[in-house]
């Protein structure tokens, strides 16, 4: 009786087979191309842009004018 745990030896053949079967499947999908007239990007804001005061009342007045004027320049891998 096989149990379901029980690895199959398979030869170079079947093996480099199963390989290009999956290399195929693989490029199949990589080279797909969307429609011209399907676009998946977002060309547009996602959000409205917030203005001083909405800002102001989302963080706080003190942390928005701490921020505002701090000499720090952001990090690179914020």
């Amino acid at each position: 009786m096989d149990s379901p745990d029980k690895h199959v030896i398979t030869s170079r053949e079947e093996r480099e087979r199963i390989g290009r079967q999956t290399n195929a499947g693989f490029a199949r999908v990589e080279n797909a191309d969307a429609k011209e007239d399907e676009s998946h990007i977002l060309l547009q804001p996602a959000a409205p842009e917030l203005t001083e005061e909405e800002i102001k009342k989302r963080v706080g007045a003190g942390n928005f004018e701490s921020a505002k004027d701090d000499g720090q320049h952001n990090s690179v891998n914020s």
